[in-house]
């Protein structure tokens, strides 16, 4: 048995149980979340390996593509997304989620609009037409949602040492770190959460790839968190067990979807 069959099986023998199905289901294969997809050379951040059964692993395929894709397209800079590898990343979409390719070809009303919504200005010295800005089809916010969900339930494995259960519900958003409108709130939510987790690699400078701030209770089972990819892409997310998920819809905070939807 070879080096790597050894750590899967000591992995499994360790975790086994499927951590995204409510924890009833044996585990069979190891999940990374986030998807390496989503890093240079698919170096994702050491200790973010999960159990999960392979239905769970597969039912996210073209989520986990199409997030990958939306990862790079917020964050396009050399340190952490390389060209060569974004165009594999939209040659993906391409050939399995055409629906889902970003537009460059804005009118300058689209993007001085895109500017003003997003509270931002127009670099000084730059024309409006070389603004790089692409527009995104709204049905990525779907497979944004449902991925974040998975990885809601990854995070809460990761620091409660325990699966979400089948009652839980979770709730996400997402903004992109330029829009300032947006980030206002999920600063506010990440000031409120006091524990801080940094993605690292022992072989490489991983730099600001991954990270994200959390608050969990005990008392309640409850789990907070804001992540985010580099200078790009961040989400919020929610876990809740059934009973404190209702007192948080009645108090009108936020309007929880299940996992199992």
């Amino acid at each position: 048995m070879g080096e790597a069959n050894k750590r899967k099986k000591r992995f499994l023998a360790a975790h086994p149980y499927c951590c995204f199905c409510g924890g009833s289901e044996p585990a069979t294969t190891i999940d990374h979340i986030p998807a390496r997809t989503c890093f240079p050379e698919r170096a994702g951040p050491e200790g973010f390996e999960f159990p999960a059964c392979e239905k769970c692993q597969g039912a996210s395929r073209l989520d986990e593509l199409a997030f990958g894709m939306f990862v790079r397209v917020n964050d396009p800079s050399d340190e952490n997304y390389r060209r060569e590898e974004m165009l594999k990343s939209y040659s993906g979409v391409r050939n399995n989620l055409p629906h889902l390719m970003p537009f460059t070809g804005l009118s300058r009303i689209t993007k001085r609009r895109a500017l003003r919504d997003k509270g931002l200005a127009k670099p000084p010295r730059m024309l409006i037409d070389d603004v790089p800005l692409v527009a995104i089809p709204a049905q990525i916010d779907e497979y944004v949602h449902r991925y974040a969900r998975k990885m809601s339930a990854a995070l809460y494995y990761r620091e409660k040492g325990k699966p979400i259960g089948k009652d839980f519900v979770i709730w996400t958003h997402w903004a992109q770190a330029v829009d300032k409108h947006q980030m206002k709130g999920l600063l506010e939510v990440a000031k409120m959460s006091p524990f801080v987790t940094v993605g690292e690699r022992s072989n490489l400078e991983f730099g600001n790839r991954f990270g994200y701030r959390y608050d969990k209770s005990d008392e309640n089972d409850l789990f907070t968190a804001v992540a985010q990819f580099g200078n790009g892409l961040v989400i919020a997310m929610l876990v809740a067990d059934s009973e404190s998920a209702k007192e948080i819809e009645e108090d009108g905070w936020v309007k929880a979807s299940s996992m199992f939807e």
